[in-house]
């Protein structure tokens, strides 16, 4: 019989619902209209060859993520490790951003709102992990087996 979730429990397991319907969501808006949506950041791709790694890389790789976090979500022993991994997913593109500026210089304006919310996800992706339910034992509390 599986437990009913506290209400600490229940934000951990929304926080990774609504991380993992984001990422499902951006996944397919970049597999259908890569170019606009990354118009913003000025990548620039002209050929069937670039249209087509920017889709898996951006769109298909993003969606995959995606969808192994609902498959998280829906299991109450995975909730904090795919928490868990968004936090890393969103320190890994910080940690990038911030290596750029020290290598490249200066970007637009847009690179540090995306780099504050991607702080900000990783921050609270760690924080309400702390959060989701403990992983259930196999062992039958009332006949201790």
């Amino acid at each position: 019989m599986e437990a009913i979730l506290s209400g600490k429990e229940k934000l951990s397991a929304t926080a990774l619902w609504i991380a993992s319907l984001v990422f499902v969501g951006l996944g397919v808006a970049l597999m259908i209209w890569p170019a606009k949506i990354l118009a913003g950041v000025e990548v620039i791709f002209e050929t069937p060859t670039a249209f087509a790694d920017i889709r898996a890389d951006y769109g298909g790789c993003i969606f995959g993520l995606g969808i192994f976090l609902v498959w998280c979500a829906c299991q109450r022993d995975l909730i904090r490790p795919g928490l868990i991994c968004v936090g890393l997913v969103f320190s890994g593109y910080s940690i990038a951003r911030l290596l750029s500026l020290a290598i490249d210089g200066q970007p637009k304006r847009i690179i540090f709102i995306l780099l504050a919310v991607e702080l900000f996800g990783a921050f609270i992706s760690f924080g309400v992990s702390q959060w989701a339910p403990k992983r259930s034992t196999n062992v039958d509390r009332e006949t201790g087996r």
